[in-house]
This record gives structure tokens, C-alpha cells and sequence, in this order.
């Protein structure tokens, strides 16, 4: 018997959502939405052209010649329609994985198959506009001229290698074919749900290689552009599928119009707040009205009010029965107001701020993004406090939320275990004091700061929030929909590929053997972007180690003692194995870049790397010990004696087997032994006939 193929159940509505019934108002209003969008994106591309034509050319700003009008204006509108590409493909998957999402671990919706196929074309256009932008960026830069470019192909690729902007856009455009690629392919929910963060990173080198108009701060400034990037996207992308499925009279849109309502509240908080400290550092506030960059900041935040005032009206609207049927104007005026901003947006990088003039740099804060102090003492890893934009957040919103799921009331369940939640709380608590104190502060210029700062987010902070059971948590206090998807994704093929103990260890190895010995970190170590992933890489794998341990609801059968105590050796080995290379060097690692930073307080670079060593050393060992007592503590709980409350009743004789208790991705299997346990119906049968046959 063959197995059922995903084109059944969703070829048919597909088509007909294609074809479509007889004309009428529902057809009208379908043919006329893509001339609507099309206009909105030629103002906007149109605007923002404008705005960077008229503007001083960065070249000459930085004593080169002029690029003249034509590249003025080519740059900033190639620019346009990446951003609003990137944004309309990353609305569509929205459709397939959130707005109207398929059955957890099944196909997606009709509506999100026809999302996932225009997602394919918006990554194609997002990639060939992305190229677009690298190749103009290397020509505006001098390296080689506008009619040059056949001629010039190795001095164009050597500017696309050099160029850190433009190549930050061409890896951006390297991923948007990835996605286009993987979006023509995928079919299920869970597929739609990981292209949605894989559309998202395409931006990521765009915008952490971008010119930030900071060079003081620049690591706070690039981290704010990044978030400003990823909110404005994922809002006016939510916007436009949004519209776009009520003009088409789609299913669903009372609950469509909400989760829109939800994305565009997390989404104007997150562009408020990273645009506030963006405009901090790049205009004084004497300078707002004096100024045509300020002026911009100002019509740029009156933009973001009315925003807010629209998307108020938009969550109002959300609640009424009758909201989608007169929301269409409001969701119009939404797509407006962002695309207006995106403009805005475009000039402002064109733009040179006045805190930028007559600045001249020092040497820490060129190396490093901002200045130290000559002096050191132990007290400033804890007092010289610099907030850290992506992981500092991070840690203050992970204890909050759980802090807010612990107190949700339930009356089915017991008391969250304290243990729990203080593990998590400790957790948040040591990935806060990594990124965001003046041990986040010092790592960038001291190695044995920076290899504390390692240990802690490799293996301390996550073995502590591993204890703290945050999924199991969540799949708690979430309602049954919400719990069967993440019963999904935690049974998915991804999440078990990632919590894999042998693909978790050597990726942690990767990040000690393939980082240091191979010079790969001391050739990236000055940017701010190598920084970021670095840190990422090590929370990362860290987290995907301890929790192939020590996690609990995987999606697959856990580690049987032995295997963990193996795990955790090997653990030990790893490290054990790095430090003592580290102790065995005779010339520091990345010797050139900390002997330009001329700390007075490291006069003997070996020195401070043999003490980061011993320090790594012993911090990555407290977690495998914390990993190792609360092994024995479950070992201890699960061998010991079955509390009364917890021993089930005997069932009376003829009753059939109750279902097993337990989470929703293992109920299917107690259901079907249920099923085969469960006694055959009676059948009436004249007396002295034999019995049935079982």
C-alpha cells in the first residue's frame, strides 16, 4: 500500500485559488490588490531615489570622486526594491507558518501553498536586486568605473571581496537564493516555519556590514540598525500578506487580522526602541531641527507615532466580529506609513550625521568600537557595565516570560519545581553578566576576558537554563493548539538532528579547534559582526550540547545513563584538550590586533592568554559538574519509591485500558496500543451457533 502523497489534499483548493470562481466583487478586488501593491512599492522606490539623489554623495565625503546623479539614484532605489522584496517574501511565508497556518506536522494551508510559491519569486527579485546593490557599491567606491565593469571583472571582484558593505549584499543575495530555492521545495507547516528565520538572516549581513554613521559606539549602533532592519521587514511584510489575504477574501480573517495585530505590536517596539538608539548616537538633540539629518529623524519618529496610532486602531478592529470586513482602508494606510518610513530610511543612510563631523577617532575606539579606561582593576568586569543590544535583551525577555508562565494558574497541574525556575533565573542571570557588564565590555580587547566570557555562554548559562526546563514550561502553559505545534517542531527532523550528543560535541569542538588554532579568529577579530556570531556560535552550541544531555521532551528517546556520563567526560576532554593547547603556545593568539590595542594594563600578551586559559579551564568544569549532580538527583528521584498520589487505581475487571498520561508527542503511541488492547465489541449470535473467530 503506497503512502498518501501531500498533492491531494492540496492540489485541489491550489487550483481553484488560481483559477477562481466567475468574476465578480471577490475577483475584482484580487485583480486590483496587485496593482495597488505594485504602486505603493514604485512611490517608495521612487521616494527613496529622490531623497539619496539630491543628497551629498558619500563619495565625495570621503575624498573620492564624485558618482554622479545616475548611481545617486540607482543605489538607494536597487536598495528599495531588495528591502520591500525581502519584506513581501517574508510576508507570504508569514502566511504559510503563522497567518494561516496547515495542521501541525502536516502540509500547509492552500492559502500558504500560493504564499510559499510567490515567497520563491519575491527571494528571486530580492537576490538579483541585492547583487545589484554590491556591484553599484564597489563602482561608487572608486574601484571600479560605471563603464568599466566588463573590462574590470577582477578588480570587481576583489571590491566585492574587500568592500565590507558589498559584501555583506552579496552574501545577503547568496541567501535569498537559498530561500528561493527551498521555497519552491517545501510543503509542510514545520518547512514554512524555518524559512521564516532563514528570509530574516538573509538581512543579517546587510545590515552588520552596513556603514552605521557611528564610528564612535559603532557595535551599539550596528546591533541597533540590525534590529531596525529585521522589525521594519517582519511588520510591513505581516502588513502586506495581511492585506492581501482579506482583498482576496481569504479563510479565516478575523484570526489572520489578530496575529497580524500581535506581529505589528512586537514589531513596533522593537523599531521604536532600536531606532531611539540609533538617532542617539548619530544626532545631538540641538542638532534635530538645525539640521536635514535631524529633520529626517524627526518626520521619521512623527511617522512612527501615526504608525502607532494605526496599528491601535488595527488591534481594535481585531477584536470585533465585524473588524476584517473595515479594515482594508487602515491596513492601506499602514502599508503607506511603512513604506514612507522605508524611504526615510534609505535617505538617512545617505546621509552623513552631524555627530559625525570633524570627529577624528582614537585608536580603541577605531579597534573596538569605544573607549577604556588606562587603569584596570578586577571590579570593572562587574561595574563597567555596556549593553549588549541582541543577547541583553535576550536574557531580561527569557526571565520574564517565565517568570510570567510559573505564576499562570492551573488548576490540572502541580507546582512548577523552584529547582527549575531557579536554574533558568541563574541561566538568564549568567548570559546577562556575559554580554552586558564589564566583563562584555573588556572581552573585546583582553583574551582572557574574552575566553571567561566564552565559557560562560558555552557552557555555564546553558547547562542552567537546560535544568530550567523552559519547553516543557511552555508546552504547560500553552493552549492545546499551541502545544501540538510545539510538540511539532520539537519532533521535527531538525530538532532532532540538533540535539543529536555526538553533532552537538563536535560542533562545540569546531568552535575551540576550528576558531583559534586556524588563525580564523584573528582574522575577523576586529569586526563587530565576527563578535555577534562568534557569541552566537558558542550560546548556540552549547545550548544543543547540555540539552542532547540533560534536556527533558525531545522528540525522541533520551540518553541512557551510560551514554550521558560518556558525553560529559568527553565534555571534559574537550576542553581539558583546548586549554592545554592554549598553555602550549609559544606566541599569543592574535598577537597583531591585541599588540595595536597597547593596553597598558596587559603588558605581556602570553601572559594574559596562559590566565584565560586556566580560567576557561576551570568555568568550563563547574557546568559539567552541576550536569553531573543533577544526573545523580534524577537518577536518585527515579530509582526511589512511587508516591501513593502518583500509583494508578486498579481498574475493575471488564474496564478497558485508560490512555497513558504524558506529553502530546508521545500520546499517539499509548493511543494505538490502546486501540490493540481494547476488547472486541460484542456481537449477537442465535444460542448453540459457535463463537466468532478473534
Amino acid at each position: 500500500m503506497t503512502a498518501p502523497t501531500p498533492a491531494g489534499p492540496v492540489t485541489e483548493p491550489v487550483a481553484e485559488a488560481v483559477s477562481g470562481p466567475a468574476r465578480g466583487p471577490a475577483s475584482r478586488s484580487r485583480s486590483r490588490w496587485p496593482a495597488v501593491t505594485l504602486g505603493i512599492g514604485a512611490v517608495a522606490v521612487l521616494t527613496g531615489g529622490l531623497l539619496s539623489a539630491f543628497a551629498p554623495s558619500l563619495a565625495v565625503f570621503y575624498g573620492l570622486p564624485p558618482a554622479g546623479w545616475q548611481l545617486s539614484a540607482a543605489l538607494p532605489a536597487a536598495r528599495v526594491l531588495a528591502y520591500g522584496a525581502a519584506a513581501a517574501g517574508v510576508g507570504q511565508l508569514l502566511l504559510a507558518a503563522v497567518l494561516v497556518p496547515g495542521r501541525p506536522g502536516d502540509v500547509v494551508s492552500p492559502a500558504g501553498y500560493a504564499g510559499l510559491r510567490a515567497a520563491r519569486w519575491c527571494a528571486l527579485v530580492q537576490a538579483v536586486a541585492s547583487v545589484t546593490v554590491a556591484v553599484l557599491t564597489v563602482v561608487e567606491n572608486g574601484v571600479v568605473p560605471a563603464g568599466g565593469l566588463g573590462q574590470r571583472g577582477s578588480a570587481l571582484l576583489l571590491g566585492l571581496q574587500q568592500i565590507e558593505p558589498a559584501t555583506g549584499w552579496l552574501l545577503g543575495g547568496l541567501v535569498a537564493l537559498v530561500v528561493a530555492g527551498l521555497a519552491g521545495w517545501v510543503l509542510s507547516w514545520r518547512g514554512a516555519v524555518g524559512l521564516v528565520p532563514l528570509a530574516l538572516g538573509a538581512l543579517l549581513p546587510v545590515s552588520l556590514t552596513a556603514a552605521t554613521n557611528a564610528e564612535r559606539s559603532h557595535d551599539i549602533a550596528g546591533d541597533a540598525l540590525a534590529l531596525h532592519v529585521l522589525g521594519a521587514v517582519l511588520w510591513l511584510g505581516s502588513a502586506l500578506a495581511t492585506a492581501g489575504h482579506l482583498a482576496r477574501r481569504g479563510e479565516r480573517p478575523a484570526v489572520v487580522l489578530r496575529r497580524h495585530a500581535a506581529i505589528s505590536t512586537w514589531s513596533l517596539v522593537l523599531v521604536g526602541a532600536s531606532g531611539v538608539v540609533s538617532s542617539a548616537y548619530a544626532v545631538a538633540p540641538a542638532d534635530l531641527l538645525s539640521s536635514g539629518f535631524g529633520r529626517l529623524v524627526l518626520l521619521s519618529a512623527v511617522l512612527l507615532g501615526a504608525l502607532a496610532l494605526v496599528g491601535n486602531r488595527v488591534r481594535a478592529l481585531a477584536a470585533r466580529p465585524a473588524g476584517p470586513a473595515s479594515a482594508a482602508g487602515l491596513l492601506t494606510l499602514e502599508l503607506v506609513l511603512l513604506g514612507a518610513a522605508a524611504a526615510l530610511g534609505t535617505g538617512l543612510a545617505r546621509l552623513v550625521p552631524p555627530a559625525e563631523l570633524g570627529y577624528e577617532t582614537s585608536r580603541y575606539i577605531y579597534l573596538i568600537g569605544f573607549d577604556l579606561p588606562d587603569a584596570f582593576h578586577p571590579v570593572d568586569l562587574l561595574l563597567r557595565c555596556r549593553l549588549d543590544l541582541v543577547f541583553g535583551p535576550l536574557a531580561v525577555l527569557g526571565a520574564v516570560l517565565y517568570a510570567v508562565a510559573v505564576r499562570k494558574p492551573r488548576a490540572d497541574a502541580e507546582p512548577w519545581p523552584r529547582r527549575y525556575a531557579a536554574a533558568w533565573f541563574a541561566g538568564c542571570a549568567v548570559l546577562l553578566l556575559a554580554t552586558s557588564s564589564g566583563l562584555g565590555s573588556y572581552a573585546p580587547a583582553m583574551f582572557s576576558a574574552h575566553m571567561v566570557q566564552h565559557m560562560l555562554l558555552a557552557t555555564l548559562a546553558p547547562a542552567l537554563l537546560v535544568l530550567g526546563h523552559g519547553s516543557t514550561l511552555a508546552r504547560r502553559v500553552a493552549g492545546p493548539g499551541t502545544g501540538r505545534r510545539l510538540a511539532s517542531l520539537l519532533g521535527s527532523p531538525a530538532t532532532a538532528l540538533a540535539s543529536n550528543p555526538v553533532l552537538a560535541w563536535a560542533a562545540v569542538a569546531a568552535t575551540l579547534f576550528g576558531l583559534y588554532p586556524t588563525g580564523l579568529y584573528a582574522a575577523v577579530l576586529q569586526e563587530h559582526w565576527a563578535h555577534l556570531a562568534m557569541n552566537a556560535a558558542f550560546f548556540g552550541t552549547g545550548l544543543a550540547l547540555f540539552w542532547s544531555i540533560l534536556g527533558k521532551g525531545l522528540g525522541r528517546r533520551a540518553l541512557p545513563p551510560i551514554g550521558q556520563l560518556v558525553m560529559i567526560f568527553a565534555v571534559m576532554a574537550l576542553h581539558a584538550g583546548f586549554a592545554a593547547w592554549l598553555l602550549a603556545q609559544p606566541v599569543p593568539v592574535a598577537a597583531g590586533f591585541y599588540g595595536s590595542l597597547r593596553l597598558p594594563f596587559v603588558p605581556d600578551l602570553l601572559a594574559d592568554q596562559r590566565l584565560g586559559a586556566i580560567l576557561g579551564w576551570g568555568l568550563g568544569e563547574l557546568p559539567v559538574i552541576l550536569a553531573v549532580l543533577a544526573l545523580v538527583l534524577r537518577w536518585s528521584r527515579d530509582d526511589g519509591p512511587v508516591s501513593p498520589a502518583r500509583t494508578p487505581a486498579p481498574a475493575s475487571p471488564g474496564t478497558p485500558p485508560s490512555p497513558p498520561s504524558g506529553p502530546p508527542w508521545q500520546t499517539w503511541r499509548g493511543t494505538v496500543a490502546v486501540r490493540t488492547a481494547s476488547p472486541r465489541p460484542a456481537t449477537s449470535r442465535t444460542p448453540g451457533s459457535p463463537p466468532p473467530s478473534p
